[in-house]
Parts: C-alpha cells; structure tokens; sequence
C-alpha cells in the first residue's frame, strides 16, 4: 500500500505550520544545497518528483524552463501549489512516484526534494526514471541521510549523547535496508533505510552516471539562526545526488 501521510489533516496542519515558519531544515539547509547544484535549466523541460506546496517548481520557470510537470500523491500539497502557481508553463498532476512508468513524455532534467525515502522500491524507481531521461538528461536529487534512517535502536536508548559540545550518535543496522517506522508530527510515518552502497549501485544500474554527491553542512548564518545545526559536522541531515543519463 502506497503511502501517502500528507492527506492526514494532523500531519499536514503541523508539517505547514513549521514550513511556514521559513526557519527549518528545508529551508536553511537543503534547498541552498540543491539549488547550488541544479544544471542550467532554460529552455529545458522539467519534472519535480514529489513536488509539494510547488516552490521548486515555480523556481524552475523562473530560471528559465520550458516546461514544468509537478507530481505529488498529496491533494493537500497539490492545492497549496495550485495557490501559488501564476506560471502557464508551470503545471501540476496527482500522481505515485511508483506510478511515473505510465508517462509518456521525456524530461532534460528530474529533480527530487526530500521525497525518495518514502519509496520502497528504490531500483525501480531509478529504472523508471532513466526511462523518462532524454539522452544526457540530469537527476538531481536529496533524500534523508543513510546514516539518519537506520537505526533501530532498543527500547529507552538515545539517539545521541553530548561529549565535549559534541554530539555522539548511535549507529546501528546500517546495512540492514528497509523499513523504518518514525514519530513525525504523528505515529508511525514509515520511510525507507537504503546504505550507500544500494543507492549508488540502484542509479548506476539504471544506466546513469553519477556526477555529484554532496552530504548537507550548515552556513555560518544557518547556524547563527538555529544553532543546534552545528551538529551538521558530526551527522548531516541529508544526502544530495546528481547523475547523468548515458
């Protein structure tokens, strides 16, 4: 069963409000990250894989492109990009990341923001996105952090603990992929644990060579503003891919 936890109206009120609030994670951390890494996009034909409230998007045809396709699983998500879409290249569709085989147009460029932990199957998915890939067309992509989504740690265990102003993290299952079950503004919002290795061989395997990989940092301003992100150096929050198709 496909998940989709954004039409929960508990979930999406609190994920709203702290996107609102312009000072999180997203925000400070990860769109400067992928915004520094995106390819040129003008006259380019795009699609934003899990697009949201449609931000990304937008931006897309501001720098220039095409055409844009947004696709999300969320009504919530797609109605909030709807408010702010003024783009008439700019156009968004309810529609499974698992479910992208069943388009028939080519994209120069497949972008991802924070979406790909939800899938489970990973290889697939890259297949499927290859396939959807003109010819040296670009993915970029984040998703969570391996070293964030795995472990399953026992009952009454820390995630950390502060040695000298640093935070030591428990690590433990990496190489186990999988589920993992998370209390995010509610119970039980599952993602999808995958160690580097699978990820890399997944989009190498897919037919795409990769051209970047970044892991987050925080900026000296991000984390003047929220200083726990300081802790970046010691695990970072996110991981960050570019690859090319063949």
């Amino acid at each position: 069963m496909i998940q989709n936890v954004y039409d929960n109206q508990e979930f999406f009120k609190e994920y709203k409000s702290m996107r609102d609030r312009k000072v999180n994670a997203n925000e400070l951390i990860e769109i400067p990250i992928m915004k520094s890494m995106l390819p040129d996009l003008k006259g380019k034909n795009v699609l934003d894989l899990g697009c949201g409230e449609g931000e990304m998007s937008c931006c897309f045809a501001e720098m220039g492109a095409n055409s844009v396709l947004g696709l999300d699983i969320s009504e919530n998500m797609l109605m909030e990009a709807e408010k702010q879409n003024v783009y008439p290249n700019v156009r968004f569709q309810k529609m499974a990341m698992e479910d992208i085989d069943q388009i028939e147009e080519k994209f120069d460029v497949i972008f991802s923001s924070l979406a790909f932990h939800y899938i489970e199957d990973f290889e697939k998915l890259m297949k499927d996105i290859s396939s959807l890939l003109k010819e040296g067309g670009m993915l970029l992509f984040s998703q969570e952090h391996p070293v964030v989504l795995a472990s399953i740690l026992p009952k009454g265990m820390p995630k950390y603990v502060e040695v000298d102003g640093k935070r030591v993290f428990n690590l433990c299952d990496y190489n186990q992929n999988g589920e993992r079950k998370f209390n995010w503004n509610i119970e039980g919002v599952v993602k999808y644990h995958r160690n580097f290795s699978s990820i890399v061989n997944a989009i190498i395997k897919a037919g795409m060579n990769i051209l970047e990989i970044q892991e987050s940092y925080a900026s000296e301003e991000a984390v003047r503003i929220v200083s726990k992100y300081k802790y970046q150096k010691d695990r970072p929050y996110f991981l960050f891919v570019k690859a090319k198709k063949n």
